[in-house]
């Protein structure tokens, strides 16, 4: 069974190679879709991307539609004598997942397949085999044979480096996994959404945002809220889920394949607008559209770090649940990233004046 267009489109978004801080693949591939669908685009020195459709009603609030470019990865710190690259995460790449992982090192000449190395389990005392190996203490090998091999490769400390982890289907045709589903899924909902709402006029302006550096502290959202100063943010990202068996059921109590998330609470700072967040349920079973509700106690997305831009912004996220965060071999299903655009599409298309988002009636008396 082949993939939909869908999927290949989302294939060759996650092929991008694009860590925190070198987020230019993404953000070219996803300026040239939305220049194609939209009024005018722009980016800031940051590197958000900002592009500008028009709404029928200039009364109408201003929406912006967001995802983050970037993806967790690593950068060298220092090469040793031998050829070996030490490292840190850019991110959260999950710890317990590196040991044997294959990366590709990122260097201005090209990119080198390598592999972050392992002990072999041969020699491992009995406490070292009940035991992850501390960062500080891993390495990657990207065949080097000294260190003046590696410089005459393009490596030196401040190359990046990234998982290699092509989107794959499962023996399910629904569930797909691999790396940068975090948050390339986001950019694709962003690009399909613009495409859509080019051809049947909102009355809301749509601001459409591929924000940089969110994985490590949300930052590229809170300079593009106080550049567009919208009335709505939605930020569309994943989000970790249960229905493992490592997990106990009230750990994250939504799953992959029930359709997409919208937050109640993120884990700080975020408690999505009540009447937004109505507005959205009402969106969606208008459309019947499945939708998850979730208390997230256990991550962030940029909607918080948009929301503080302004008192005036009522925030909220739609999320993709996804297994296995921050590794490789990230899963989803692709029905609920269906549901996802649709959604997105439709509260755009049902944000009509600015009353819709208040808490409180306007004016004073």
């Amino acid at each position: 069974m082949s993939a939909s267009p869908l999927l290949e489109r989302l294939r060759a978004l996650t092929a991008l190679d694009a860590p925190v801080g070198f987020e230019e693949p993404v953000l070219e591939a996803a300026r040239a879709g939305l220049a194609a669908c939209c009024d005018r685009v722009e980016s800031d020195l940051r590197g958000n991307v900002y592009a500008y459709q028009a709404g029928r009603d200039a009364s109408a609030p201003r929406v912006m539609i967001t995802a983050h470019a970037d993806e967790v990865g690593f950068m060298v710190t220092s090469v040793l004598p031998c050829g070996h690259l030490r490292f840190a995460r850019l991110g959260k790449p999950t710890a317990m997942v590196l040991p044997g992982q294959r990366v590709r090192v990122l260097t201005t000449a090209g990119a080198l397949e390598g592999v972050i190395g392992v002990k072999p389990g041969h020699v491992l005392s009995g406490e070292e085999a009940n035991r992850l190996p501390a960062l500080r203490d891993l390495y990657i090998d990207v065949g080097a044979e000294s260190a003046a091999q590696a410089a005459d490769w393009g490596i030196e400390p401040g190359t990046p480096a990234v998982f290699v982890g092509p989107l794959t289907r499962t023996g399910n045709p629904h569930r797909w996994l691999g790396k940068a589903v975090d948050n390339r899924m986001g950019v694709l909902a962003v690009l399909e959404a613009a495409e859509r709402l080019a051809e049947a006029t909102a009355p809301c302006e749509r601001v459409y945002v591929i924000a940089v550096e969110e994985e490590v502290g949300l930052r590229g959202a809170e300079v593009a809220a106080r550049h567009v100063d919208p009335d709505v943010v939605l930020a569309v990202d994943t989000v970790p889920s249960g229905g493992t068996p490592d997990l106990r059921p009230d750990d994250l109590p939504w799953e992959i394949g029930k359709g997409p998330l919208l937050k109640v609470r993120e884990t700080i700072g975020l408690s999505t607008s009540r009447p937004l967040r109505e507005l959205i349920r009402a969106s969606a079973e208008r459309a019947s559209l499945p939708y998850q509700l979730i208390v997230d106690t256990a991550g962030i997305t940029d909607a918080t770090s948009a929301q503080q831009a302004s008192g005036r912004i009522a925030a909220a996220v739609i999320g993709l649940a996804r297994k296995y965060s921050h590794s490789a071999a990230e899963l989803f299903d692709a029905r609920d990233l269906e549901a996802l655009i649709d959604l997105v599409v439709a509260v755009t298309r049902d944000i009509e004046h600015v009353d819709q988002l208040r808490r409180l009636p306007a004016g004073g008396g």
